[in-house]
């Protein structure tokens, strides 16, 4: 009886080693990381010609970019963005590229009478896209950019229409090294040349999307 005993013990502290042991195979998640892209457009491009006047920004401006279809692509493998990390995944969004703001950060007002020019006021600069994704190295930036109108107010009043190049798909592809760190926020600055990515033809303007990323800051 006493050997019986010994042998149950000794069987199930074997047991309890063995189950201790065991994997399941299930090893927990990495924390996400947020992904956020910026885009503003470059202070130094505020002019271009058309028909012979040199028309420069006004606060009436309005060239509206069509952003969506963000991914963000570690070899073939990728995550999607979108515009916020709100729950209805909101994938699209537009901004007026030549939206301009006080240097305080306030917005410019039709009732503002103050003459805005490149000392007391700056493009305002967009959160494009802001989504939780896996943390790790990604090699490119994908998204889809296009616009169809420009108007512009100074000297008068002109509106052309705008589309992309022949040949040309929406969907851009940038390749750049980002780094997302579990529970960190990496942002991706990019700036984009609004007058100098358009190029008449005919009646209308080819939109070359002069685009780059200038900065990535993990924060």
């Amino acid at each position: 009886m006493f050997k019986s005993t010994i042998y149950i013990a000794a069987w199930v502290f074997g047991l309890f080693v063995f189950l201790i042991g065991c994997q399941t195979g299930v090893e927990p998640s990495p924390t996400p990381g947020i992904l956020r892209v910026t885009l503003k457009s470059n202070e130094l491009d505020t002019a271009i010609i058309i028909q012979n006047d040199t028309s420069r920004f006004s606060r009436w401006d309005k060239f509206d970019l069509f952003v969506y279809g963000g991914k963000i692509y570690r070899g073939t493998n990728y995550s999607y963005l979108y515009r916020d990390r709100g729950i209805d995944r909101i994938s699209a969004d537009t901004v007026n590229i030549l939206k301009r703001e006080w240097l305080n950060g306030n917005p410019i007002k039709s009732t503002d009478y103050d003459e805005i020019n490149t000392k007391n006021s700056r493009y305002v600069k967009y959160v494009i896209f802001e989504s939780y994704v896996p943390p790790g190295d990604y090699d490119s930036l994908s998204f889809v950019l296009t616009a169809n109108q420009i108007l512009i107010f100074f000297p008068k009043v002109y509106t052309n229409p705008v589309q992309l190049p022949p040949g040309t798909t929406p969907q851009m592809q940038i390749p750049v090294h980002i780094t997302v760190s579990e529970g960190r926020v990496t942002e991706v600055n990019m700036e984009i040349l609004p007058f100098s990515s358009l190029y008449r033809y005919r009646d209308s303007y080819f939109f070359g999307r002069r685009i780059s990323i200038v900065s990535i800051s993990n924060l």
